[in-house]
């Protein structure tokens, strides 16, 4: 684990408080908010009788809360959802009007995208309508190709970033990004780990690979009891890592 690496997840141990630095890199959200943003989430978090944020520090529960309600997710995890760049998702978004979807629906706020779009392009994207899906590779797949087909939009894919370094066959796509690294994971590669959080928000995950890695520290706050599937793997990949490097 590199220092910054180290610096996020004591930060991430010590609560809720994080920094405008770090809404900025893994939510991919500016701080201070802006405009209606700004007004909207004042408004909302005048209601829920929790302590505002200032400038400094920034509480990551408050931002998730409202994001729960409002049923929206960061324009940077709605790609990752999607098997895509930000780039990718960007154009993607210029394009709905094509299939009779409004754009205006989905860009609720600078920086926020409604959680309903992958159903809604399901529906709308004629080939996937009745489609279903084994997982999150397949559903990237077909996606993207009815993208290519339908919208004419050749997609920049998200790789899960430990998919790449194992040198998986097929390569992962990613579904969320790691809250130390930052980096995209997948489902396959991915474990939750307990930092104290609400139940009631999106848990915080990290690569399988960067626990192994770092086993004698984050072993302390990993999730379940026991401990993640085919650990094992990761352990040997990183005893061949070594001795090849």
């Amino acid at each position: 684990m590199t220092p910054i690496q180290y610096h996020r997840f004591e930060t991430l141990k010590a609560g809720e408080w994080v920094s405008q630095e770090y809404i900025n890199e893994y939510y991919g959200l500016k701080w201070p908010f802006q405009d209606d943003l700004f007004e909207d989430f004042k408004a909302w978090a005048k209601g829920t009788s929790r302590q505002e944020d200032s400038l400094e520090l920034v509480s990551r529960y408050q931002i998730e809360s409202f994001m729960q309600h409002h049923r929206v997710i960061p324009h940077k995890w709605m790609s990752a959802r999607l098997g895509m760049t930000s780039q990718s998702l960007g154009l993607l978004l210029g394009k709905l009007r094509i299939l009779g979807m409004h754009p205006q629906r989905y860009n609720v706020y600078l920086g926020f995208i409604s959680e309903s779009l992958p159903d809604d392009l399901i529906r709308n994207l004629g080939s996937l309508r009745f489609r279903t899906f084994s997982d999150h590779n397949s559903f990237c797949e077909r996606l993207h190709a009815e993208i290519d087909k339908s919208l004419e939009l050749k997609v920049d894919p998200l790789f899960c970033t430990t998919s790449v370094r194992l040198e998986d066959y097929p390569k992962q796509f990613a579904i969320n990004f790691d809250c130390i690294t930052l980096e995209p994971v997948s489902g396959k590669h991915q474990m939750w780990l307990n930092f104290g959080k609400p139940l009631y928000l999106a848990p915080d995950r990290c690569s399988k690979l960067l626990y192994a890695e770092n086993y004698e520290i984050l072993s302390s706050c990993r999730s379940c009891r026991l401990e993640p599937g085919n650990l094992d793997l990761y352990q040997q990949f990183l005893s061949k890592d070594q001795v090849c490097g």
